[in-house]
Protein backbone atom coordinates (compact mmCIF):
# COMPACT_ATOMS: atom_id res chain seq x y z
CA UNK A 1 0.00 0.00 0.00
CA UNK A 2 2.58 2.64 0.89
CA UNK A 3 4.35 2.17 -2.47
CA UNK A 4 1.16 2.95 -4.41
CA UNK A 5 0.62 6.10 -2.33
CA UNK A 6 4.16 7.30 -3.00
CA UNK A 7 3.82 6.56 -6.74
CA UNK A 8 0.58 8.55 -6.83
CA UNK A 9 2.10 11.71 -5.29
CA UNK A 10 4.18 12.81 -8.33
CA UNK A 11 1.13 12.43 -10.61
CA UNK A 12 -0.98 14.46 -8.18
CA UNK A 13 1.68 17.18 -7.93
CA UNK A 14 1.89 17.37 -11.73
CA UNK A 15 -1.90 17.64 -12.06
CA UNK A 16 -2.07 20.41 -9.44
CA UNK A 17 0.75 22.33 -11.12
CA UNK A 18 -1.05 22.12 -14.48
CA UNK A 19 -4.25 23.48 -12.93
CA UNK A 20 -2.42 26.35 -11.26
CA UNK A 21 -0.66 27.29 -14.50
CA UNK A 22 -3.96 27.44 -16.41
CA UNK A 23 -5.64 29.81 -13.95
CA UNK A 24 -6.22 33.24 -15.51
CA UNK A 25 -4.13 36.11 -14.28
CA UNK A 26 -6.38 38.91 -13.08
CA UNK A 27 -5.16 42.46 -13.47
CA UNK A 28 -7.19 45.49 -12.42
CA UNK A 29 -6.65 48.69 -14.33
CA UNK A 30 -7.85 50.91 -17.16
CA UNK A 31 -9.57 48.92 -19.91
CA UNK A 32 -10.39 50.10 -23.44
CA UNK A 33 -14.01 50.41 -24.50
CA UNK A 34 -14.92 47.85 -27.17
CA UNK A 35 -18.29 49.42 -28.00
CA UNK A 36 -20.82 52.01 -26.89
CA UNK A 37 -24.27 53.28 -27.73
CA UNK A 38 -25.99 56.62 -27.14
CA UNK A 39 -28.89 56.70 -24.75
CA UNK A 40 -29.18 60.49 -24.45
CA UNK A 41 -28.01 61.17 -20.91
CA UNK A 42 -27.08 57.49 -20.38
CA UNK A 43 -24.23 55.99 -22.40
CA UNK A 44 -24.07 52.20 -22.65
CA UNK A 45 -20.43 51.08 -22.63
CA UNK A 46 -19.03 47.58 -23.28
CA UNK A 47 -15.63 46.28 -22.09
CA UNK A 48 -14.18 42.78 -22.54
CA UNK A 49 -13.45 42.09 -18.89
CA UNK A 50 -15.93 39.27 -18.12
CA UNK A 51 -17.48 40.05 -14.72
CA UNK A 52 -14.57 42.31 -13.87
CA UNK A 53 -16.57 44.74 -11.68
CA UNK A 54 -16.03 47.70 -14.02
CA UNK A 55 -16.45 51.32 -12.93
CA UNK A 56 -16.47 54.38 -15.16
CA UNK A 57 -15.18 57.90 -14.64
CA UNK A 58 -16.62 60.63 -16.87
CA UNK A 59 -15.27 64.04 -17.83
CA UNK A 60 -17.71 66.21 -19.79
CA UNK A 61 -16.95 69.35 -21.79
CA UNK A 62 -18.99 71.27 -24.35
CA UNK A 63 -17.33 69.26 -27.16
CA UNK A 64 -16.53 65.83 -25.68
CA UNK A 65 -17.49 63.18 -23.16
CA UNK A 66 -14.47 61.19 -22.04
CA UNK A 67 -15.26 57.85 -20.39
CA UNK A 68 -12.49 55.93 -18.64
CA UNK A 69 -13.31 52.39 -17.49
CA UNK A 70 -11.36 50.59 -14.78
CA UNK A 71 -12.01 46.87 -14.40
CA UNK A 72 -10.42 43.51 -13.71
CA UNK A 73 -9.47 41.61 -16.87
CA UNK A 74 -10.74 38.04 -16.71
CA UNK A 75 -10.92 35.24 -19.23
CA UNK A 76 -12.65 34.53 -21.63
CA UNK A 77 -12.38 38.22 -22.53
CA UNK A 78 -14.48 39.38 -25.47
CA UNK A 79 -16.62 36.22 -25.25
CA UNK A 80 -18.00 37.72 -22.03
CA UNK A 81 -18.51 41.49 -22.13
CA UNK A 82 -19.33 43.71 -19.17
CA UNK A 83 -21.92 46.40 -19.87
CA UNK A 84 -22.05 49.69 -17.97
CA UNK A 85 -24.76 52.33 -18.05
CA UNK A 86 -22.86 55.57 -17.61
CA UNK A 87 -24.99 58.58 -16.60
CA UNK A 88 -24.09 62.00 -18.02
CA UNK A 89 -24.85 65.43 -16.64
CA UNK A 90 -26.70 66.27 -19.87
CA UNK A 91 -27.72 64.57 -23.12
CA UNK A 92 -24.79 63.65 -25.34
CA UNK A 93 -26.12 65.77 -28.20
CA UNK A 94 -23.40 66.58 -30.76
CA UNK A 95 -20.52 65.88 -28.38
CA UNK A 96 -17.93 63.24 -29.25
CA UNK A 97 -17.41 60.22 -27.00
CA UNK A 98 -13.74 59.56 -26.24
CA UNK A 99 -12.26 56.45 -24.62
CA UNK A 100 -10.11 57.74 -21.77
CA UNK A 101 -7.74 54.77 -22.17
CA UNK A 102 -7.02 55.08 -25.90
CA UNK A 103 -7.74 58.79 -26.37
CA UNK A 104 -9.83 57.90 -29.43
CA UNK A 105 -13.51 57.47 -30.25
CA UNK A 106 -14.59 53.92 -29.33
CA UNK A 107 -16.53 51.89 -31.89
CA UNK A 108 -20.29 52.36 -31.82
CA UNK A 109 -22.73 49.50 -31.37
CA UNK A 110 -25.82 49.47 -33.52
CA UNK A 111 -29.15 48.31 -32.27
Amino acid sequence: MPLRSVAFLPALALALAACAASEPTEVRGPMPIVGWSNGGDIQVVHVDTCNGDPVAAVVETDATVTITVTSTKRNPGDACLDVLKVPLGADLGDRDVIDGVTGEAPPGIEG
